[in-house]
């Protein structure tokens, strides 16, 4: 028997229930933006993520550290606990792949043999 959860859960998600993502992308109609948002979502989508820009700033600030001997401790910090979610990141897709790889090998061992490359 069907309940009405049942029908509406496809189509309606509560806050947090499901993938939770946000596109960081300059609003062209608005006004408080500097510069041309046109140029910034190109450099985003052709150049360079803002995570990717950003840690070349902070890496340049670790290397500007090091040489005059000025600490930063918390630009250290700060890299040191993006290193810790890439590294958490990485784990979590190494283990969704290993779970997808033994899902496809006990359905069909032939492609998981193709997907290995043997």
């Amino acid at each position: 028997m069907l309940t009405p959860f049942d029908i509406w859960s496809p189509i309606f998600r509560a806050p947090f229930s499901g993938d939770v993502t946000q596109e960081i992308t300059p609003r062209f109609l608005s006004s408080d933006i500097k510069g041309s948002p046109a140029i910034e979502e190109k450099v985003v989508r052709e150049v360079a993520s803002y995570g990717k820009q950003l840690g070349k700033v902070l890496e340049a600030l670790q290397m500007l550290s090091a040489a005059t001997d000025t600490p930063l401790p918390e630009i250290d910090t700060l890299v040191a606990e993006v290193e810790t979610v890439k590294a958490e990141a990485k784990e979590a897709l190494r283990a969704e792949a290993e779970a997808a790889l033994a899902r496809l090998k006990a359905v069909d061992e032939d492609g998981w043999r193709e997907v290995l490359g043997g």
